[in-house]
């Protein structure tokens, strides 16, 4: 006889029958047993679920903006008495327009005579070729347009210290805003016969405007 299985020689209506119901009980609890096992074991799948959310309140103020232009570095060449030199590289100008004001804004260059002591190259003798390739900063719309350039200008009333009058080196229509750079503007310059040799400065100056 197995343990746990009780036999009964119990007669009902001429037949022997076994009394198992001890042993039921004990199958029932090996399987109750195993079930709170496999749920103690790690890795067992268990079914879960869970989610949750956060809320992050944002206030953002857009700031007045700017309108500037930058220069390139110095400028250093060399000339020849009595000849023009052109293809002079200005360099490369950075213009910033920000404001998002709905006007149009232009950029404009001007040049006093440069000068050697007395002895000077005289603006008039100097023609600007604007340059036609512009580049926008990240988040730039629109494009600007190349100036007409031309050659300078004007009363030179105090030699070296007098500006010309502007010539054009960009346009921008109102919806070009952001950062472009221009590059490819170069400048001709006349030196006259007979002028001395030697290290002559002046100064060009870029204006922006809108």
């Amino acid at each position: 006889m197995r343990e746990g299985v009780r036999q009964g020689r119990l007669q009902s209506r001429g037949r022997w029958y076994t009394d198992t119901t001890a042993g039921r009980a004990t199958v029932v609890a090996c399987f109750t047993a195993a079930a709170i096992a496999a749920a103690a074991i790690p890795g067992r799948s268990v079914a879960a679920s869970s989610s949750g959310t956060s809320n992050q309140s944002v206030t953002a103020t857009v700031v007045a903006g700017t309108l500037t232009v930058t220069a390139p570095p110095a400028l250093v060449t060399n000339l020849t008495p009595g000849a023009q030199t052109s293809g002079i590289v200005l360099g490369s100008l950075v213009y910033t327009n920000t404001l998002n004001d709905g006007l149009a804004w232009s950029v404009t260059l001007t040049s006093n005579d440069w000068m050697n002591g007395a002895n000077k190259i005289a603006f008039s003798g100097m023609d600007l070729t604007s340059g036609t390739t512009f580049v926008g900063g990240v988040g730039a719309t629109g494009t600007p347009v190349v100036g007409g350039g031309g050659q300078l200008s004007g009363t030179d009333t105090t030699p070296g210290t007098t500006q010309s009058s502007p010539v054009t080196v960009a346009t921008a229509p109102s919806t070009a805003q952001g950062v472009f750079t221009q590059t490819g503007s170069t400048l001709a310059v006349t030196v006259p016969g007979g002028t001395p040799t030697g290290v002559y400065t002046g100064t060009i100056v870029y204006t922006i405007t809108g």
